[in-house]
């Protein structure tokens, strides 16, 4: 009795086995022939992966000097106050706390040059200039307390 039992629980299994393999079967060819505007969006397309965005570089004195002369921008992000004290010569004076509203005034087309007192100011206003589309974004290490006083 017991091995009836057992046989037939071995059968069920084996039956059921078979339907889902069956069943499998039938239903690949299903899918795979549905046509392409069928099938979901995921499938059509693989988005392409998003451009990395522009690096922020940092420059000491000497070469921000250098690339002034060729051509670059300087853009003293300190407060007038400060600036009244001393800048960088022909340094443009945007203050941080101005830099989101006067982005027209950063030339797209040049490389920008910011600079502050130390270094802090002028990587929030490099980030702001960066996440806003610019490129050529340099930060000037040290700020103006760097700045050599020949």
């Amino acid at each position: 009795m017991k091995k009836t039992i057992g046989m037939m629980i071995c059968a069920a299994f084996l039956f059921a086995a078979c339907n889902e393999a069956n069943a499998e079967k039938k239903a690949a060819p299903v899918e795979s022939a549905k046509p392409a505007a069928a099938q979901p969006a995921a499938q059509q397309a693989v988005p392409a992966p998003e451009a990395p965005k522009a690096q922020i570089t940092n420059v000491d004195w000497a070469k921000a000097l250098e690339m002034q002369k060729a051509g670059a921008v300087l853009i003293d992000v300190r407060t007038p106050g400060e600036v009244a004290e001393g800048t960088a010569p022909g340094s443009i004076n945007i203050p941080l706390q101005e830099a989101e509203q006067r982005l027209a005034e950063f030339p797209k087309d040049k490389d920008l040059l910011i600079f502050c007192r130390s270094g802090k100011r002028s990587m929030a206003v490099s980030n702001i200039l960066v996440q806003n589309g610019y490129e050529r974004v340099f930060n000037v290490v040290g700020g103006f307390m760097a700045f050599p006083k020949n």
